[in-house]
């Protein structure tokens, strides 16, 4: 019989991976409390790291992806020991001081283990 395949320790594999390669960014989320006509509205941003990289000439085709659009390779474990189990629109990503909507994400999610987040984010 063949030990299960270790998904959390891809997980650790791919932080290290997207330390040593990527950068300081943060998960900014924005909720509103309160009524809607005088709602408090209320903004957390959760730090973690990022690759942020270019898509190629292939994969822009001018509608849902743009030539200004960046790929953001996000590391799943800082984010989980703060709780944050998700990333979606209309969270954004905070890189160099700037926060950078969230257009799509497609989590790497084997086995129900969360090893990173696939970002699409649009400048």
């Amino acid at each position: 019989m063949s030990d299960a395949f270790d998904y959390i320790e891809s997980r650790d594999d791919a932080d290290e991976l997207i330390e040593e390669f990527g950068q300081v960014v943060a998960v900014r989320r924005t909720s509103s409390t309160g009524n809607e006509w005088d709602p408090v509205v209320t903004t957390a941003d959760y730090t973690t790291l990022a690759a942020i990289l270019d898509y190629n000439s292939r994969q822009i085709d001018g509608q849902n992806i743009l030539v200004t659009d960046r790929r953001a390779l996000i590391a799943a474990g800082p984010l989980d020991a703060l709780g944050i189990t998700s990333i979606a629109p209309p969270d954004s990503i905070v890189v160099g001081g700037v926060a950078v909507p969230v257009v799509r994400v497609m989590p790497l999610n084997p086995a129900g283990v969360l090893v990173m987040y696939d970002c699409q984010l649009r400048f």
